[in-house]
């Protein structure tokens, strides 16, 4: 247990080191590894396939590290040439966890977390099953919370509407499956977080951690 405690020490160092970079990425972090946990219970995950999930989900955005403030910071739609650097992050994320073992299956996630159900994602165009399945489960659950979130290039989206989105988006962006399993719980999901901060976040990550991780 010594060791494991040590490791998700090692996860909320890298997680803060973004949050440094941008700070309304702590508490989208813990949101994110709290709800991809809860739907990931709701999909019958064993628990190996839960610890992965919730370390990839922790650490989805942990290659931001590696873009440049003018980019990760800039408070408006990025250029073409922006966004090429900004789709860079899968790929850092994935180089910078590659030499730590215990989140070799965290890069499930980190690696494909913007791939689309239907092939047009990045970086790998994958599509459907190809994807791993946590990266579709987490997929859904990050997007649900950046349109309710409000970030520096748009407001915060209304439940409703944000709702509204994911449905639209089903049979694209989307494994359906596991949307119409998130669905249901969404509204729960969301009201148990409060006002989206870190500390109620953080308090439902530790009950979920201990749970599925011991310490």
């Amino acid at each position: 247990m010594e060791l494991v405690a040590t490791n998700i020490h090692a996860a909320q160092l890298l997680g803060h080191a973004v949050a440094l970079r941008d700070h309304s990425t702590e508490a989208h972090n813990m949101r994110v590894a709290w709800m991809s946990s809860r739907l990931g219970e709701a999909l019958g995950l064993d628990r190996a396939a839960m610890q992965a999930l919730m370390k990839g989900a922790f650490l989805h955005d942990v290659g931001k590290i590696g873009i440049p403030d003018a980019i990760l910071l800039k408070p408006g739609p990025l250029s073409p040439e922006e966004r090429v650097v900004m789709n860079r992050h899968p790929e850092l994320g994935a180089e910078l966890i590659q030499d730590i073992a215990w989140f070799s299956d965290a890069r499930a996630v980190v690696l494909h977390h913007h791939e689309r159900y239907d092939g047009t994602g990045y970086p790998g165009r994958l599509a459907a099953e190809a994807i791993p399945l946590a990266a579709r489960i987490f997929t859904v659950v990050d997007v649900f919370d950046a349109l309710v979130s409000e970030r520096p290039y748009k407001p915060a989206l209304p439940l409703a509407a944000a709702m509204g989105f994911l449905e639209r988006g089903a049979t694209g962006q989307f494994d359906p499956a596991i949307l119409e399993a998130f669905l249901p719980r969404v509204g729960e999901l969301f009201r148990s977080l409060g006002d989206l901060g870190p500390g109620i976040a953080g308090a439902l990550l530790v009950a979920q951690r201990r749970r599925h991780f011991g310490v």
